[in-house]
Formats: structure tokens, C-alpha cells, sequence
């Protein structure tokens, strides 16, 4: 029955081997929704950007912030494995929260995040001048620059790149000579290389120095700068070929360097400018620093590389930079906090437990309903869970609820290709065949209608990958990892398993229960019922969506919403949070299924000081907030249910002691998260040349004073103000007054703030993320029918099945859209619903494929015969018959897991709510149009060409 299996058992064993050291050696990283991660505040000066000349004058903010965010969410998340989430936060910010980030992780997603990546190519002006700079004296030019590295050493000695201040001096100003238009100086780090440690002045990096006239402010290592003819032509970043962007190694040198192509549009200038200016050097600039100043040799064909002295590691950043596509402004990092779990304890356990329940439902039925065989679909099962977690393992994915969920649905779907085997093999059986060839004839001939219904999902998931990005690039690796590992257990394992079992045995007892003996149902003679009835529920369905306001249908993922971080008096659980704006009629009216997280250090308790809240706005809400400014409703709203909890204002409100002619008296209370020393409180303001009379600790409740105390985080303050001094200025003056005062521990002093931050974040599915939604799948119904025309050699099969598809998504679509506005089900549309409708896809693609195969088969053993396929309705029906066991017991098997897993989460507040409940339908639509759907459109696309034929 198999050939060498001793072989191909020591490959199943290294196979099992190397996913237990992937899983041992690769920790898993746990999602938001588990384990929380780091966030991130990042700010954009795009105002500052536009006067620097970087951005268009005319640039739409908006449009900047979401180029921005497309770009870093492809720089941290290249592979869509890391479960980033990325949104705008107000008009000028960047939130990004990334799950369970180590101190080096950390920093390496920084440098990614804040890498310009902007590259360069332009000519080092030489002796021999171009048109532009006929007359230029290179001598003259760098006694100017000279002058001004004297009176700036120190400055350029800490910031090389300070040279930017005298390129964009005038003339008059004591810059170049040339003007700026026409010459700038670029920094260049000259490396410390054996032939600088030896005093040998004629390594690599001197001979740039010396052949290109450059500038230095001292001999040795240390930076120097290149002139640079800025009126050359000249090639940027983005007239790189992305993909054709690559780590490699310097020929000559043997270190890492980057290999690149010019895009086909630009290669032929690329070629031309090369060979213009053989002989002489071209700066490679990426982030305003000169890497290498190399000498074309001779004309370029358009494919080069970059060499520099780069390390592995820069080598790999910088790759990934030029794939990506380079930032225009460099995003400030504002603040950096550790968040908790985006889920409760109790919906996490009811969460996993639910999976766990629903993943040993599947074996425990296998179990009961093949028996011995089900023993081995169990064993080849484990080894596919197996497999595919420690495939996850080696690529650090991230894992979530919905992962988690969408693996045990992975195995679920990887039934159906046991049971397609064990179905063939109970036919062979009936026909009289004894045990052994029922099992060579069963894989034989279930291995065709496997591989076609597995390649065309795997393509799907392909497409979904190299067009998609963020989760739909997740949901693609995972997707295709499944199909490998569930075709190799059950092609592969199960049936090495049977040859250790039956082979060289004569074993007749291969029991199996039997759903239907020999079923002859009609199916096409409700073609027209079910016709009318997909009608009705595709037009409701689109209907139900269309109607539905936005507000009701998606979640904070796709609408947006605001973020606020509130800091406590004292710690409290996330739960506690969460009752008190749960448990509040009002709020809950206007704000369904707030998100709270903690922020910073959580103790044994689970309490933390700080957390996030996440609502979801209406666009009524949004615009309020935006045209009123100050503190917006919901803010208000928050800070009167937790007003016992929050933490103080950095000042009190001002109480006027005393008013005289001249002068007003107030008192205050400062209120930091540090103590500040008292006496430089008091120098502070007396600076300022306010009339101090008091300043001591003192408890604000109690009033008592605690003159001993040289430092605190509580301090009462009385002094006196010009008159007529409005309490509302008061803290004005406080802020101006204490400006650079710092704490005990020697920073700058972090007044309390009961809501340290208040901003309206955007959608996370920014515009290139939603069109890749939109092009991915429109991209996978095109291949889905190329393929099966190359299979079935008919195009009708594939238009069939792709009606089937749309027919599906639009029905599921419409029923969770009309529940959830009901409050029936909670199940928005957000992204992990997008991952529950491409699996929904791909169930049902695979269900109308094994049809589709059966339909093929018993037209090919037609055309033996002689009759060819003069009955084709006939034919339809007896093959959806001759699979109708496979199809109900995949079916339930499937629709069973996600109803327990559904059944779990109700109410919890998880997203596996909606990703379940949505998978219950699309398992029975897609079951459904499979049958009454698929099959009658092949049928008329029949008549159709036997007409045209005839």
C-alpha cells in the first residue's frame, strides 16, 4: 500500500520533531485582546513638515496621517502575523498598540516606526562640472564652509547633520557661495577601518575623501562632508523596484550590503546618467547621511547594490524600509505605556474554554462515527494541530481568540478530508472489494477531490497574502499553513497509519456507522423554488446592509472612535471599571460595549492605577466633539462616573483668600504623581516676582500642615496675583511659573492628571487597507475561475462556483447586519468578522469543489460508456447523492464547533461572538448553495452551450 514506509515514517518523526523544538525554542505571543502589549503615541509636525519644503503646501492632513500609518503598518508588520493595531488619534497623532513586546523588540519596532527611509542616488560635485555648475570653484566653496564649521564646531561635533543650518544660508548670509539652489554639503561618516588604525590614509573611505574634495573638521575618523551637485538629475527611493529590493553581500568585501533594481520606467534614465558620469562619484543619501559615495565604472543596466558598512541587522531594517516606501515626516514619539488585556479574565476563560470544548467534540465524533478509522483521523489530526502550532511558533505569530478559534475551525474544515477518504473507502467496500484495496481505491481516488478543493483555497489565501495587508495577511499565512498540514496528515499520515495497521495483514473489520444508505434525492427539481428563495435572501441581505446605519453595523475597527487614558487615586481591576460604565443606563444608551484596558504596572490584585477606555463614536458624535473642542460629552460623562476614582487636577480650583487694592490672594493645592521639593516651589514663584506667603505639604481633606516635610506630592500654596485675577487663569500662571522645575529624582516634574489623554482615534482600516480588502478578494474570485477552467477545462465551473461565493458572503452579510441591529447577537462588522467571511469563502468553495469533482468523474466514466452526458441532470444529482454523506457530516461537524464556541461567548463581550455566530450561518448557507445554487447554474450554463453547439 505504501512504498518505503520506514522512510516516510522518520519524515513524519523530524516533521513532529521540529515542530516540538519550534514550539520549545519559540514562545508564542499572545494577542491584545489576551495579554495586552505597548502603546505607543506618536505625534506629526505636518505644519513644520510643509515649511521645511518635505510636504506639499497644499497636502491634506488626513491624507498624510493615513500614508503614514499604511507605511508603518507594512514596516512592524511585513507578514501580518503581529496583530498591530494602527489608528489615527486627533488631528496630528499616531496610536499604534502592539501585543507582548520585550525590551529589544521594543526598540527594534521603534527604529522601524521612526526610519525615514529616505534614499537618495545624486552626483558628488567634482572638478569636472555639470552644465548647471559651469564656473563653480570647489576651493572657494569649502574655505566658506570652513569658516562656519569654526564658529559651529561644537554644534556639528554633536549633530553632523547641523549642517543642514548652513546649506540653507544665503550667500549674503555666509553660506555657499554657489547658493543652495545649486550645491549643498551632505554629512559622511568616515569609518574607523584597519587602514585608519594603522595611519595608512589610503583605505576605501579616505580615497572618497580625497577624490571627491570633501571637507572634514579633523583628520581620522569621524564625519566629513561632500559637496553635492543639486541641480544634477538625480533618483529617489520610490524609483526603486520595492520587490526587487534585497539583502546580499559586497563582492569584494564580503559584507552585507542591499541589492537593487531601478523600476523599469527609470532604468533606461538610471543606465544614461551612469554612463554619463563614469568615472566619478554618486552619493548614496538615506536619511540625510552619505552611506558611500562609490565610482560608477561604467554604465549600469539598472540593478546595483548599496554597500556601507552596514551590519545584518541594517542590512535587514534598511530592506524592509525601501520595500515599504519612505516617510516624508519622522513621527515624535510622545508617550510609550504598557497596556493590559483588551479582555476580562472571565471572557478569556470562557473564550479558550469554548475552543478546547469545541476541538474535542471533533475527535470524540470521529471517534464514535469511524471507529478504528476515526482512531487514525484523530491521530493524523493531533499531528496536523500539532504541525500547524509549532509552524506558528517558528514565525512568531501572534495568537488571539480569533486565531485561536480560526485554528480549531482550520481543524474542523480538515475533517472533511478524512471523511471524503473514509466515504470512498466505505464505497469501494460496497462494491466488493475487500479491505485493503477499499483503501488503496478510497485515497486513490479521494486524492484529486481533495487537492483541487485544498489548491484552489490555498490559492485564494496566496492572493489574499501578496495583495492583502495587516490581518488579511495574517488570516492568509495562517489559512495556507492549515491546507499544507491538513492535506499532508490526511494524504500523508492517515495513510501511512492504515498501511501499519492492514498492510501485510488481513484485517476485514473496518466498521463504519452509516448516515444514508443509498440516498436518491432530486435535488434540481427544486432548482427554481431555491432560485427564488436565494433571490429573496441575497436582495433582503443587501437591503439589510445597505439600510443599516454605519454606526450600527461596524465597529470601532472601521468607524473610529475616541481613547482616553484616566488615572486613578487609587488602583482598581478592569472589571471595576468596566461595571461602573456598564452598570450606568445612560452611558451604556450612548456607548455599547466600551473597551477598557489597563495602563502601566498592574499588581498581584490586578489592579492598576492607569487604564484606557475605547468608545465607539456616531458620526453626530464625532462632529460634536470636533466643532465644540474642550471637553467633549463622553469625556464628561466618564469623569462623573469615576469622580471618586479619578485622580486629581494638577491644580485645585483657586480660592481667592483675600482681595486688596493691588493684589488678589489665592490658594491652591499642587497635586503631582512625584514629590517635588518644596523650597524649589517657593524659588520658582518668587522668581517669577509673585509674593509668596505660604508653601508646605499639607493634606487637602484634613488640612493639616506637615512643615517637616522638605518634599511631597501634595503642596498648598498661597501668594499673591495682580488683581482682578480670574481663578480660571490662576493655573495659567502656575504653568508658566514652574516651567522647568523638576522632581526629587532630578526630572521634569509629571503634574496629575485625572485624563492624561483625550483624542479621537480613526478607523484602523485606512483607505490602502480597505482597498486590498476589495482588490484581494476580487483578485481570488479571478484566480478560483481560472484554476477550475484549467481543471474541469469549462468555464462554467468556475463562474458557478464564484456566484455561489458572492451568493453566500451577501446573505451572512445581511443576517448578522439585521441581528445585531436588533440586539439580538452582538456581531459588528470588524476585522476579525472580515477573517469569519473569508473562511466562510473558503468553506464553501470547498463544498461546491468536491461536487463539482464528483459531477466530473461521473461525466468522464459516462463518456466510457458511450452514453457521454446526455442525462447531465441526472448525472448532477447522482453525484451531489454520492458525496450527501460527506457533505451533512462535514457540515454539522463544523457547524457544532462554532455553535459551542458561540454558545460560550454570548453576551461575554468577546469577539468571538459575532466571528462564531457568523460562521454558524455561512457553514449552513454555504451547504445550501453548494446544492441549490452551484449545481443549477453549471446545469444551465450546459443547456446554454449544447444550444450554441447545436
Amino acid at each position: 500500500m505504501v512504498e518505503n514506509p520506514f522512510r516516510k515514517f522518520a519524515f513524519v518523526l523530524v516533521l513532529v520533531v521540529g515542530g516540538a523544538l519550534a514550539l520549545l525554542f519559540n514562545d508564542f505571543r499572545l494577542g491584545l485582546d489576551l495579554e495586552g502589549g505597548t502603546r505607543f503615541v506618536y505625534s506629526v509636525d505636518i505644519d513644520q513638515a510643509k515649511k521645511d519644503g518635505k510636504l506639499a503646501p497644499d497636502a491634506q492632513d488626513s491624507e498624510v496621517l493615513d500614508t503614514l500609518i499604511t507605511i508603518i503598518s507594512k514596516r512592524i508588520d511585513p507578514n501580518g502575523v503581529l496583530d498591530a493595531s494602527i489608528s489615527k488619534a486627533g488631528e496630528t497623532q499616531i496610536l499604534i498598540e502592539i501585543p507582548g513586546l520585550d525590551k529589544e523588540s521594543t526598540a527594534e519596532i521603534q527604529r522601524r516606526i521612526e526610519e525615514l527611509g529616505r534614499l537618495e542616488m545624486r552626483m558628488v560635485a567634482a572638478e569636472r562640472h555639470s552644465e548647471q555648475l559651469k564656473g563653480l570653484d570647489l576651493e572657494a566653496e569649502k574655505k566658506v564652509l570652513d569658516a562656519w564649521l569654526r564658529k559651529n564646531k561644537e554644534s556639528v561635533e554633536k549633530d553632523p547633520l547641523a549642517i543642514h543650518r548652513f546649506n540653507a544660508l544665503s550667500s549674503d548670509e555666509g553660506g555657499a557661495v554657489a547658493g543652495n539652489k545649486k550645491l549643498k554639503w551632505m554629512a559622511m561618516y568616515r569609518q574607523e577601518t584597519p587602514e585608519w588604525q594603522d595611519g595608512n590614509k589610503t583605505g576605501k573611505q579616505w580615497r572618497y575623501e580625497t577624490h571627491a574634495k570633501a571637507h572634514s573638521l579633523d583628520e581620522g575618523p569621524g564625519p566629513f562632508f561632500l559637496p553635492i551637485d543639486w541641480l544634477e538629475p538625480f533618483f529617489r527611493g520610490q524609483d526603486l523596484d520595492g520587490s526587487a529590493t534585497y539583502a546580499t553581500t559586497d563582492g569584494q568585501s564580503g559584507m552585507p550590503a542591499i541589492g537593487y533594481s531601478m523600476r523599469p520606467s527609470r532604468a533606461g534614465d538610471y543606465a544614461d546618467w551612469s554612463k554619463k558620469h563614469k568615472d566619478y562619484h554618486s552619493a548614496i543619501i538615506l536619511n540625510d547621511w552619505v552611506r558611500v559615495a562609490p565610482v560608477f565604472l561604467g554604465t549600469i543596466s539598472g540593478a546595483g547594490q548599496i554597500t556601507g558598512g552596514f551590519s545584518q541587522d541594517e542590512v535587514k531594517e534598511l530592506v524592509l524600509v525601501l520595500k515599504t516606501g519612505s516617510l516624508d515626516v519622522k513621527p515624535q514619539l510622545e508617550s510609550q505605556v504598557t497596556i493590559g488585556a483588551m479582555l476580562g479574565a472571565a471572557a478569556i476563560e470562557s473564550g479558550v474554554t469554548s475552543i478546547a470544548v469545541g476541538g474535542l467534540f471533533v475527535l470524540l465524533f470521529m471517534l464514535f462515527y469511524y471507529r478504528l478509522a476515526g482512531v487514525i483521523a484523530c491521530m493524523a489530526l493531533s499531528v496536523n494541530i500539532f504541525l500547524v502550532m509549532g509552524a506558528l511558533a517558528f514565525i512568531k505569530a501572534t495568537i488571539t481568540l480569533p486565531g485561536l478559534a480560526g485554528i480549531v475551525l482550520t481543524i474542523g474544515m480538515a475533517v472533511d478530508a478524512n471523511i471524503l477518504i473514509f466515504e470512498r473507502i466505505r464505497e469501494e467496500k460496497d462494491r466488493g472489494k475487500d479491505v485493503l484495496r477499499s483503501i488503496e481505491a478510497g485515497f486513490a481516488k479521494a486524492m484529486p477531490t481533495i487537492l483541487d478543493a485544498n489548491i484552489t483555497t490555498f490559492l485564494t489565501g496566496l492572493i489574499l497574502y501578496n495583495v492583502g495587508i495587516g490581518p488579511i495577511k495574517g488570516f492568509a499565512v495562517t489559512l495556507m499553513l492549515g491546507i499544507v498540514t491538513s492535506v499532508f496528515s490526511a494524504l500523508f499520515v492517515s495513510k501511512l497509519a492504515f498501511h501499519a495497521i492492514y498492510g501485510g495483514k488481513k484485517r476485514e473489520n473496518l466498521k463504519m456507522a452509516r448516515l444514508f444508505a443509498t440516498p436518491n434525492f432530486q435535488f434540481l427539481k427544486l432548482r427554481k423554488p431555491a432560485a427564488l428563495l436565494s433571490i429573496l435572501m441575497v436582495t433582503a441581505g443587501l437591503l439589510s446592509f445597505y439600510t443599516t446605519d454605519r454606526n450600527i453595523k461596524y465597529a470601532i475597527d472601521f468607524t473610529g472612535g475616541a481613547a482616553m487614558r484616566v488615572a486613578l487615586r487609587a488602583p482598581a481591576t478592569q472589571q471595576e471599571i468596566l461595571d461602573l460604565l456598564r452598570n450606568d443606563k445612560e452611558f451604556s444608551a450612548e456607548f455599547e460595549n466600551p473597551m477598557v484596558t489597563t495602563v502601566g504596572d498592574v499588581d498581584r490584585d490586578g489592579k492598576a492605577s492607569q487604564f484606557s477606555i475605547k468608545l465607539k463614536l456616531s458620526e453626530d458624535q464625532r462632529i460634536e466633539r470636533g466643532e465644540r473642542g474642550g471637553e467633549a460629552p463622553y469625556s464628561r460623562m466618564i469623569r462623573a462616573l469615576l469622580a471618586k476614582k479619578l485622580a486629581p487636577d494638577p491644580y485645585s480650583e483657586a480660592r481667592i483668600s483675600r482681595e486688596e487694592e493691588g493684589y488678589t490672594e489665592v490658594e491652591v493645592y499642587i497635586h503631582s504623581t512625584t514629590d517635588i521639593p518644596i523650597l524649589a516651589i517657593r524659588e520658582k514663584l518668587e522668581a517669577a516676582t509673585y509674593l509668596v506667603h505660604d508653601v508646605v505639604a499639607r493634606d487637602e481633606v484634613t488640612k493639616e500642615k506637615f512643615p517637616d516635610k522638605l518634599a511631597a506630592k501634595t503642596i498648598f500654596v498661597a501668594l499673591q496675583l495682580e488683581k482682578d485675577t480670574s481663578r480660571g487663569q490662576v493655573p495659567l500662571r502656575f504653568d508658566e511659573a514652574l516651567k522647568g522645575l523638576e522632581d526629587v529624582e532630578g526630572n521634569k516634574i509629571s503634574l496629575s492628571k485625572p485624563i492624561p489623554e483625550d483624542s479621537l482615534i480613526g478607523s484602523k482600516a485606512v483607505g490602502d487597507l480597505t482597498n486590498a480588502a476589495i482588490s484581494s478578494i476580487v483578485l481570488s474570485l479571478l484566480i478560483i475561475v481560472i484554476y477550475i477552467r484549467v481543471r474541469f477545462h469549462e468555464y462554467k465551473y468556475g463562474i458557478a462556483a464564484c456566484v455561489a461565493l458572492i451568493h453566500d458572503v451577501c446573505i451572512v452579510l445581511g443576517i448578522i447586519v439585521l441581528l445585531n441591529k436588533f440586539g439580538i447577537i452582538h456581531a459588528e462588522i470588524d476585522l476579525a468578522m472580515i477573517a469569519a467571511f473569508l473562511t466562510i469563502i473558503g468553506y464553501s468553495l470547498n463544498d461546491t469543489i468536491v461536487v463539482f469533482d464528483r459531477i466530473r468523474e461521473n461525466l468522464d466514466i459516462s463518456k466510457k460508456l458511450g452514453t457521454g452526458a446526455k442525462d447531465f441532470d441526472g448525472i448532477v444529482d447522482r453525484s451531489v447523492n454520492q458525496v450527501l454523506a460527506r457533505t451533512v457530516l462535514t457540515s454539522v461537524t463544523t457547524f457544532v464547533v462554532v455553535g459551542v464556541i458561540f454558545a460560550f461567548n454570548k453576551g461575554s463581550g468577546s469577539v468571538l461572538e459575532g466571528f462564531s455566530f457568523a460562521m454558524m450561518i455561512g457553514v449552513v448557507v454555504g451547504t445550501y448553495s453548494s446544492i441549490f445554487v452551484a449545481n443549477p447554474i453549471v446545469v444551465a450554463l450546459h443547456k446554454r452551450d449544447e444550444q450554441l453547439a447545436g
